[in-house]
């Protein structure tokens, strides 16, 4: 014990430099906490698949750990690894437990099995062909739109999973609270995100509005993206409740947008190869950042074209609305317009009281800004 509460104190003192220096978290050694989440992941799929309900049906039991192989692994997990950081960041040092710490990595891993839900949905909604750099999963040979049922199985076990770990806990109803907040916001972002590609019969241009891709990015992303994490990383934290500010819930949610931002200029003017996923945005006509900025800066001429040729997919269709991007000088206004968001939300994290918390929330700005997967 003596030594846990010494090394905490020496991990705090860092902390406190590390602020003063403003410096990364990474040097404090971001590779190995990310590696110790990972690590759990092997634990958590089988755990998964050994709770009671799963434990009846072998032959569900078999399937689904082929299922959680396949879809948990990969991308930035970077859900479930601001949910253990955020845990180690916000507690105060003689607080600190490692067996808290691993609470905090089956909570994280939770949400990336959320996340892992969403993706699968989402790919079969969007027509998507690649994921993480390999075939979706509802590509994968005979699952097809069997997928839909892999991805409810996942959410469903998901939410065994808290129950048999955290069940007891004084912290379930609010834990279950915030899972199921974050669920039914994705959800509904999703609605607004499916509702709002053009249809050349009724020109319905008014969907591209900065209104509604603010909200469609808050619950879509915001939400379960960042405020899930962190919400649920304070629960762990002694007093925690008393940092789940009105502030913070904002700051979340804004971060939530400019990853939404950076999504749909990735969509365009990612490379495919990088950020793991196919880029359909322009053939399924969606209202996004690039299409909504597009139509505020378009002339006549060129409102005809975009109305021509979006949601077409027509490869050459495809290349003429991104030539008229380029026309209208949007990697420039999209560089311009993400320096203004992220300068903004620094200022309000720097507003924060809590030195361990702003910490974390600078590094989660800082691997966002001018990210390219």
């Amino acid at each position: 014990m003596v030594k846990l509460l010494l090394y905490n104190r020496l991990f705090y003192n860092q902390l406190r430099q590390l602020h003063s220096n403003n410096t990364s978290v990474s040097t404090l050694g971001m590779e190995k906490e990310k590696k110790a989440f990972q690590d759990v992941l092997p634990e958590f799929i089988e755990s998964v698949v050994t709770t009671t309900k799963v434990k009846e049906l072998p032959e569900v039991a078999t399937w689904l750990k082929q299922v959680l192989n396949y879809v948990l692994p990969g991308g930035k997990l970077s859900r479930g690894f601001i949910t253990s950081l955020g845990y180690k960041m916000f507690e105060e040092p003689e607080y600190f437990s490692e067996r808290t710490q691993h609470d905090a990595h089956i909570l994280g891993w939770c949400i990336q099995m959320m996340h892992a839900t969403f993706i699968v949905l989402d790919d079969i909604a969007d027509g998507g062909t690649m994921r993480h750099n390999k075939t979706c999963w509802h590509l994968q040979r005979n699952i097809s739109l069997y997928a839909v049922n892999d991805a409810l199985i996942m959410q469903q076990a998901m939410m065994d999973m808290l129950n048999t770990h955290f069940g007891k806990s004084p912290i379930y109803t609010d834990l279950i609270n915030y899972f199921n907040e974050a669920m039914y916001r994705t959800i509904m972002g999703e609605h607004l995100d499916l509702c709002s590609n053009y249809n050349k019969d009724t020109d319905n241009v008014e969907v591209f509005n900065m209104s509604r891709l603010h909200d469609t990015a808050v619950n879509k992303t915001g939400c379960y993206s960042f405020k899930l994490p962190i919400f649920t990383a304070l629960l762990l934290v002694k007093n925690g409740q008393q940092l789940a500010t009105a502030e913070l819930h904002d700051l979340c949610y804004g971060i939530g947008r400019l990853m939404q931002v950076q999504d749909d200029y990735l969509d365009v003017y990612g490379t495919e190869t990088v950020t793991g996923k196919t880029s359909r945005d322009i053939q399924e006509g969606k209202a996004t950042w690039l299409s909504a900025t597009a139509l505020q800066r378009c002339n006549s001429a060129q409102l005809s074209i975009f109305k021509e040729y979006y949601g077409s997919n027509d490869l050459e269709h495809v290349q003429r609305i991104k030539q008229l991007y380029d026309e209208l000088n949007l990697p420039d206004v999209y560089e311009q317009y993400e320096l203004k968001m992220y300068d903004d939300l620094l200022h309000q994290i720097n507003e924060m009281p809590h030195e361990g918390g702003k910490i974390l929330l600078t590094e989660i700005l800082n691997s966002c800004f001018k990210r390219v997967k």
